[in-house]
């Protein structure tokens, strides 16, 4: 997508992948929940599956296909579009159970960590991630050097506090914490709601 570094052109770019990510995830989902075509032809955990995983998934390399540069504002602006579209869709005429507020919570969730995760390139969630010695406290150093380093580098006080070098780090592992806890609801939702 072309970018230019400016507030408009960043608002624009934020508005399309929005629009990209809401496209692919609302669209997707309202097909494949009024069609059952997945049910009929696989089962219903490949269906469920096809709508908590390979959606977000796709939707969210989407936003690195057009070089979107506010990822998670668009996956979060795209999902809450998508849930606000669905949900008066199917709280009346569901296949199923019409969902419930905490469905839509977990759905919410599980769409922006999985779709947020697509959007990062591998590398830097999960080979730096568990690097050698990514993660290790740091080490202790005299009181002196300590304050030295602190009144220099206030910004990575909270880093330093929970044990990582530098913020950076920080961020990356709460990027993979993302990512897991959104892998785990997705996978258990997609047993229950296959079961059912």
């Amino acid at each position: 997508m072309i970018y230019e570094d400016t507030d408009q052109s960043r608002r624009l770019n934020t508005i399309a992948g929005s629009a990209a990510f809401f496209l692919i995830v609302a669209g997707g989902t309202y097909f494949f929940q009024s069609t059952l075509v997945l049910v009929r032809l696989v089962n219903p955990y490949f269906h469920w599956a096809v709508l908590l995983m390979a959606l977000p998934i796709l939707a969210g390399l989407s936003q690195r296909y057009l070089k979107i540069v506010y990822p998670l504002s668009t996956v979060t602006f795209g999902t809450l579009a998508s849930v606000v579209m669905l949900y008066p869709q199917y709280s009346q005429k569901f296949w199923a159970v019409p969902p419930t507020v905490l469905n839509v919570i977990v759905y919410l969730i599980i769409v922006v960590g999985i779709g947020f995760i697509a959007t990062q390139p591998v590398t830097t969630v999960y080979e730096k991630a568990f690097h050698l010695g990514r993660f290790k406290r740091t080490k202790s150093r005299s009181n002196k050097k300590v304050k030295k380093k602190v009144a220099r580098r206030g910004s990575n006080a909270l880093a330093r506090r929970l044990g990582f070098d530098n913020r950076g780090d920080m961020i990356a592992m709460m990027e993979l914490m993302i990512g897991v806890i959104s892998l785990v609801l997705s996978l258990f939702s997609i047993f229950f709601l296959g079961q059912a």
